[in-house]
């Protein structure tokens, strides 16, 4: 018993302190609560995503099947500002304040980065990307109109991609974007 007090005080002195809600102690574990969040928000319209699970080697981080049973491959990327995480875990309470074209433009680098990529085991019938992010003052209502008119791409391999939001106590969810992909 003492030695699980021990792991768990351990644990959450190593949890980062800035946008942390999606933060778990292990890399796949968090990929895929991103991946399930994302798969459950597409599943709500319709989609019919199944078979979801950890891919290793990766990229992508997770595989899924779609409607006909064609795997499909989604990447994970945080949308978070480093400068505030590095800061806050230094003691200092601070936040990102994003400024209009701050956001289009991480997210543009985020999905470049994840383009480049070489995937392992494919083919896949699609490349997804699921961006998520806990960022106190960035906001869905923000990032839509934000994104309103933005159009990311094209790209040689990504054909979707998403913006997650951490949990929403209002609608009692979690918000999720559909991010614009030049095809």
């Amino acid at each position: 018993m003492r030695q699980d007090i021990e792991r768990l005080i351990e644990i959450v002195a190593r949890t980062r302190k800035y946008a942390s809600f999606f933060e778990w102690s292990e890399k796949e574990a968090k990929e895929l609560g991103v991946v399930e969040e994302l798969v459950s928000g597409l599943n709500a319209t319709g989609l019919g995503l199944r078979n979801l699970r950890v891919q290793r080697p990766d990229p992508p981080d997770c595989v899924c099947d779609d409607p006909n049973g064609n795997p499909v491959a989604v990447e994970v990327s945080e949308i978070v500002c480093e400068d505030a995480t590095r800061l806050n875990a230094q003691g200092h309470n601070v936040y990102r304040a994003w400024r209009p074209g701050d956001l289009a433009a991480k997210i543009n680098a985020r999905l470049s980065e994840k383009d480049a990529k070489s995937f392992q085991r494919g083919p896949f019938a699609a490349i997804a990307v699921c961006l998520f992010t806990d960022e106190p003052a960035l906001t869905a209502d923000f990032a839509k109109r934000e994104l309103s008119s933005v159009t990311f791409g094209p790209y040689t391999q990504i054909g979707a991609a998403y913006l997650l939001f951490s949990y929403d106590p209002g609608s009692k969810g979690y918000p999720l974007l559909p991010l614009r992909v030049a095809a």
